[in-house]
This record gives C-alpha cells, sequence and structure tokens, in this order.
C-alpha cells in the first residue's frame, strides 16, 4: 500500500505513536507499505514551529534529512497538477495544507493516513 501521511499522523508516529489508531500504526509500520510525506507538510510545519504554535523533537531539516530515509518515507514535491487539482477540489475542506495532501493522494493515487474526518468528503483513499 502507499501511505501518505497527514502533519498530524507523521508528528504522531514520530513523537507520541499511541495516538495512532491501531490500523494506522500497522500500516505505517509494515515495512511492505511504502510511506510518503508532502512538501505541504514540510512548510505547514515549519510555519507552525516559527510561530511557536508547535514544538518537534528534533529540528526540521533533521527530521527531513535524516529521520525519513531512517524511516522509509519519501517526499513528494508539489507539482502543477497538483496545485491544479487542490484549485479544483469542492470546499469541504479549508485548510490548504489539507488541500494539497488530498490532491497528491488524488493524482498519485495514494491513501492518506489521517484522523481528520472531513478528508472522508473527497473521493480518496482514508486510512483512519
Amino acid at each position: 500500500m502507499k501511505l501518505l501521511l497527514d502533519t498530524c499522523c507523521w508528528l504522531w508516529w514520530l513523537d507520541n505513536p499511541n495516538k495512532l489508531t491501531k490500523p494506522q500504526l500497522d500500516a505505517v509500520s509494515n515495512r511492505r507499505n511504502q510511506l510518503f510525506l508532502s512538501v505541504a507538510t514540510i512548510w505547514e510545519i515549519s510555519i507552525k514551529v516559527n510561530n511557536q504554535k508547535l514544538t518537534i523533537p528534533q529540528t526540521l531539516n533533521r527530521l527531513i534529512e535524516q529521520q525519513c530515509p531512517l524511516d522509509g518515507i519519501k517526499i513528494i514535491n508539489i507539482k502543477p497538477i497538483h496545485a491544479i487539482q487542490a484549485g479544483n477540489l469542492t470546499l469541504h475542506h479549508k485548510d490548504p495544507f489539507d488541500r494539497m495532501i488530498i490532491a497528491q493522494a488524488i493524482t498519485e493515487d495514494l491513501t492518506i493516513v489521517t484522523s481528520d474526518s472531513v478528508f472522508q468528503k473527497y473521493n480518496i483513499n482514508v486510512l483512519d
């Protein structure tokens, strides 16, 4: 399975995996699954850390450069097709970072690991 971790689920997996549901934790821990993280998540975390709305266990650079490879996480860059898809989504979700994650899941045929029930309103695979 190809899994795209949303921001909260990735942070929980790093710092407090007990916040993930059992199916989420099992899927993310299963090395047969491919794990992905959006650049939109990195952007969102960077803004929240800078605004002191979020603290993370290490610097964001270290998490991306060292922890992601250790965990087998591949970074998904934002492509023009993702931006177009995000702009064309219905407005169930108003958060631009989540809309980008949803657009990437649609375009790249990924299952999103999330605890956000609004994701269910889109025609995507969600592991909640």
